[in-house]
């Protein structure tokens, strides 16, 4: 299991796939790839127990290449409950075969 914190921004909450991005200044990219997580099928679990549809995408930018974890299921609707600029920690896991994305506030 790995994690990185997660400052709640205006694409997280407007964007159609709820997009954050995997820091690699808190989470080194060879380390996230040695968690072995499903790309095409991740299950995120938000603070208050919702659970949503994912995929992990990879890219490359001017910047160099990064990786987002994207919502994509059919209902992408967030809680109320998640403001701008709340403070979250993301933790990733693979457990029973799934990968798993938990969000919860951080303290």
């Amino acid at each position: 299991m790995s994690s990185f914190e997660f400052t709640v921004n205006e694409s997280f909450l407007e964007g159609s796939g709820h997009p954050i991005t995997i820091p690699k200044s808190q989470l080194a990219y060879p380390a996230f790839r040695a968690l072995d997580l499903d790309h095409k099928h991740v299950v995120v679990v938000l603070p208050h127990g919702e659970r949503f549809e994912a995929e992990i995408y990879h890219g490359e930018a001017g910047y160099g290449e990064y990786y987002q974890l994207r919502f994509n299921g059919n209902s992408r609707t967030l809680p109320n409950y998640l403001k701008l600029n709340d403070h979250l920690l993301v933790f990733l896991a693979k457990a029973a075969g799934k990968s798993h994305a938990i969000l919860e506030y951080r303290a």
